[in-house]
């Protein structure tokens, strides 16, 4: 089995991690990933490498100083199943804890995938500004599916 790296992102992912999204936003699964994301918030994703190609990422966006987002979570299909999906939330709830945050969330359509690394559906209510932020950009805003989920760091 190949080695697996997942390090934080640099300028020479940005075509790898743009391509790797670019499926799940046509399907309305991930809010839009533009370059600009990318160039100002480079520092909070994370990608995993194997055999030099980028085959996932995620980031972790800060809200306040104890609270934070596990987003944008893309594996390439050809990786799936392989628990590097797992390793990549893993990874980014390691770099909330470190960074001395307590608490993470996600707004998904796979709760048992969460559900299986601890965290539990919680009330969006909970979230105004995720809600008031990001989600009203959001195409599917008035008829969201997605479930939040979170748990402690």
């Amino acid at each position: 089995m190949p080695s697996t790296t997942i390090r934080v992102a640099t300028v020479a992912d940005d075509t790898a991690m743009l391509a790797l999204a670019e499926p799940h936003q046509a399907g309305d699964f991930l809010l839009p990933v533009v370059g600009a994301e990318l160039a100002t918030y480079r520092a909070e994703f994370l990608v995993a490498e194997i055999d030099g190609g980028v085959v996932a990422m995620g980031r972790l966006k800060r809200f306040t100083d104890s609270l934070a987002e596990v987003r944008s979570l893309v594996v390439h299909p050809d990786h799936r199943h392989n628990a590097l999906g797992r390793a990549m939330v893993r990874a980014l709830l390691h770099q909330a804890r470190q960074r001395g945050m307590h608490y993470c969330f996600a707004l998904t359509a796979r709760v048992e995938f969460f559900e299986h690394l601890g965290f539990r559906q919680i009330d969006k209510a909970v979230l105004p500004m995720k809600i008031w932020g990001d989600c009203l950009a959001c195409p599917k805003r008035e008829a969201c599916d997605e479930v939040a989920m979170g748990r402690e760091v």
